[in-house]
């Protein structure tokens, strides 16, 4: 056969024959390789043979790392408020409005029953703490509860105040919840409500200074326990730390404070914000600054007064009148005392570790007036036709005097033209005949 073919190939057979044999030569065959195995037909394979268990088991531990995130985390109380706002009214617990404000969680991490506890931010060792006890005192009952003090570690025994029974890991839900104090009184709710990391109020609080807010307020027609009547007295509006060195966050320190006019630190009064209410001191005294330091050096460097102010908040030392409640959170109030109405403070409560200062609402002062001496022509104008300058101070003109020109020149013995009008009782008598003295007598 092989002879025969190449001879066909030589063309011993025609050329017919020729064509054909070289045709069958150049013939290309495929390659049988299904016996054969290279190295990357075989990893191949098997990642065919296997990509299913592979798969699953990639599925599967994505899941458990999830799942240990998830477990981690709660352990940790990460899907917990970190930073939450408590705010309670004075009840039954009079002093408990100290405590208003920001907690942030347990800076080491405490937990109690698998919760979180916090920790009012500012006062980390003597300030309020939330916690869960998990078997109240006589019962088996679960509660959250509001401890106070470096000396409460024990949320079973050192609360102060408690919710009802509840096992809610989330305090958030507790807002709405019945509280009740350590003697089983109930006061109502305090309002927890969450903070986000990115908001400012519970950080270190730095106030708005330049808010708009009166420089000077006057204080007319104030009796003191003894029956003495003062006269008028001003004062004026500043900051404790002025130059914002330090920024503290309780509101006793970081509200505008009005000092006396004329105070010094040997001798000075104060009205300001407790965090819940404005309050109008007695006089106070440095017992270690002389008189060659200013009242605010005083106020930005010195300990003592910052003792002495807090001091007045915790125990209601050197109060002399007190303001109704009002809300953080309602800044023209909060900012300034004018316009609100007066209270001799309530006595002090028995068996509190706290005597905050609070309004005794059946011993209200309404004959003195607080009102602010800052003009402003279209908010708070200078009254008689007095002119307002832009250090906020009025030029009274017509005879008019004092706070914003609001006293008018009635019965000084001289006739007004200004007032000499049935208004004005013709100028309080002034301008009647007979018992004035001016060019205007009689023409009432």
């Amino acid at each position: 056969d092989d002879l025969s073919f190449n001879l066909g190939q030589l063309g011993y057979f025609g050329e017919e024959c020729e064509r054909a044999t070289k045709r069958i030569s150049e013939v290309l065959f495929q390659q049988d390789n299904r016996n054969k195995v290279d190295g990357t037909d075989w990893n191949r394979s098997w990642f065919n043979k296997y990509a299913h268990v592979i798969g699953v088991f990639g599925i599967l531990s994505t899941l458990m790392g999830l799942f240990l995130y998830v477990v981690i985390s709660q352990v940790k109380g990460d899907f917990s408020a970190q930073v939450i706002n408590m705010q309670v009214a004075e009840g039954d617990i009079p002093f408990a409005a100290l405590f208003n404000g920001c907690y942030r969680k347990s800076s080491n991490g405490k937990q109690y029953e698998r919760r979180l506890s916090y920790e009012q931010v500012g006062f980390e060792v003597s300030g309020g703490q939330f916690a869960f006890c998990g078997s109240m005192p006589g019962s088996d009952e679960k509660a959250w509860v509001f401890m106070i003090g470096e000396d409460a570690t024990d949320p079973c025994r050192d609360f102060v105040a408690r919710t009802e029974a509840t096992d809610t890991y989330d305090i958030l839900e507790v807002s709405n919840r019945q509280w009740f104090s350590r003697e089983g009184v109930a006061f109502g709710n305090m309002e927890v409500s969450p903070v986000l990391e990115s908001s400012p109020d519970c950080r270190i609080l730095d106030l708005n200074r330049t808010q708009k807010i009166c420089d000077q307020v006057d204080l007319e027609g104030y009796i003191d326990r003894n029956q003495r009547e003062f006269p008028l007295k001003s004062f004026n509006k500043t900051f404790v730390n002025r130059a914002g060195a330090i920024v503290y966050t309780y509101p006793a320190l970081t509200h505008p404070i009005f000092v006396e006019s004329t105070s010094t630190p040997s001798s000075y009064e104060l009205i300001f914000f407790t965090g819940q209410s404005w309050v109008l001191t007695d006089i106070l005294k440095s017992k270690t600054t002389g008189g060659d330091v200013s009242m605010q050096e005083y106020m930005d460097t010195e300990p003592e007064f910052r003792s002495i102010l807090l001091n007045i908040v915790f125990n209601g030392t050197n109060v002399s009148l007190v303001t109704d409640s009002v809300a953080m959170n309602t800044a023209e109030l909060s900012f300034t005392p004018s316009g609100l109405r007066w209270f001799r403070m309530r006595e002090a409560a028995r068996n509190v570790p706290y005597n905050y200062p609070t309004a005794d609402q059946s011993r209200p002062v309404d004959e003195i007036l607080l009102s602010c001496a800052s003009c402003d022509d279209n908010e708070n104008p200078c009254s008689f036709g007095g002119k307002c300058l832009d250090d906020g101070t009025c030029v009274c003109l017509n005879g008019g005097s004092g706070t914003l020109c609001k006293v008018p020149p009635n019965g000084d013995g001289k006739c007004n033209p200004y007032f000499n009008n049935k208004v004005y009782g013709w100028d309080g008598g002034d301008c009647c005949g007979g018992t004035c003295m001016g060019p205007e007598c009689g023409l009432g």
